[in-house]
């Protein structure tokens, strides 16, 4: 054989060599990279006393597992997420969810998986009692998977469920209609507080705050109306506890009796200061900066009402209007709406008339 057909064939044989090397650690990136499992521990969480929850990747996909201490085996395959502290549930089940979107329930005790994926949705147990949606209907099942009773619900399946969480409280549970009304049902399933509101809260301190769709109220644990729904707002209140509560401008902090606590709060005050041509918004003077007139008083805001008060802190407009505007040390531009007409308030309260356009 000639020496350049025997320099060819071992150029062509090394090359065949380097790409089958070159290949083989293609793969070998490959299959890391997308095949091999890799476990940390990142703030390793015992989700109960012999059970740990275990966060992995299988690619550029992150998981996670439960796995048993004591055997060192996993009990769960690959989830995407395990709603341990979800709703603050005090129940062994709780909620995973699979990566084809697909939810059911794990004992977090034995790590095992005690009702299958199967639900669009499902929130943690409660009262021994858990709600789950599946093609567009709510119905709550037990412990075992069985239907804790046969009345089912149907809701629309693009409802926003960020806020919403269909568990029972002391016996009760909110629930919601086709017509995007609210009520409550019984461990029944029936109607103890009929579909009338368009918001029900959450439970606090044994009240939920109601809405009617323009006013607000509270009821009891039971369903009864405590509080009239008359109200511009009802919201929790932390310093002091209880609820913050505004009517007509007029806001106030109640405690858990219903007894006022606090008898003006407010969202912020504000020093209201004005020039001498306040319509022209002219606050230059010959070069110089015009002087800004400071008067006693103060503007506040309830939610998004604007009022004013005094420095002595007597209310002289309630905090009902879109804006307000000082003109002199006796006179305020009230905007009645965002865009609406413009009205002139006295320094004591009274209606002047309407504002020069």
């Amino acid at each position: 054989m000639k020496t350049w057909k025997k320099i060819l064939i071992t150029a062509l044989c090394v090359l065949a060599v380097g790409v089958t090397v070159f290949a083989c650690l293609l793969a070998n990136i490959y299959y890391d990279k997308y095949h091999k499992v890799s476990y940390w521990d990142v703030q390793p969480q015992y989700v109960s006393e012999n059970i740990l929850m275990v966060y992995g990747s299988l690619g550029q996909e992150d998981f996670v597992r439960l796995k048993d201490v004591r055997t060192d085996q996993f009990t769960t395959p690959k989830l995407q997420h395990i709603f341990i502290n979800e709703y603050c549930t005090e129940d062994s089940l709780v909620v995973f969810r699979t990566f084809d979107r697909l939810r059911g329930y794990l004992n977090i005790h034995t790590g095992e998986i005690v009702v299958p994926a199967q639900y669009n949705r499902a929130w943690n147990f409660s009262e021994g009692i858990a709600g789950v949606l599946k093609d567009g209907v709510v119905s709550f099942i037990k412990e075992d998977g069985e239907l804790a009773f046969d009345k089912t619900f149907p809701i629309y399946y693009d409802d926003d469920f960020s806020d919403i969480a269909f568990q029972f409280h002391n016996g009760l549970c909110v629930m919601k209609t086709m017509d995007n009304k609210w009520g409550l049902i019984n461990t029944e399933g029936e109607w103890v507080v009929e579909p009338i509101y368009t918001t029900i809260s959450a439970p606090r301190k044994g009240y939920r705050i109601v809405s009617d769709g323009n006013f607000y109220g509270l009821i009891s644990e039971k369903g009864q109306v405590v509080l009239p729904i008359e109200y511009d707002f009802i919201r929790p209140s932390s310093e002091p506890v209880g609820f913050t509560v505004a009517k007509d401008g007029l806001a106030k902090v109640i405690d858990y009796d219903l007894k006022t606590v606090v008898p003006f709060v407010h969202d912020g005050l504000y020093v209201l200061s004005y020039v001498d041509d306040y319509r022209s918004n002219a606050i230059y003077e010959n070069g110089e900066l015009s002087k800004f007139i400071v008067p006693k008083y103060w503007r506040y805001d309830v939610g998004p009402g604007s009022g004013v008060i005094d420095h002595d802190g007597n209310v002289i407009i309630p905090a009902k209007y879109y804006m307000v505007r000082i003109v002199d040390d006796n006179l305020f531009d009230v905007e009645v709406i965002c865009g609406g007409d413009h009205i002139l308030i006295n320094g004591k309260g009274q209606y002047v008339g309407k504002a020069e356009e």
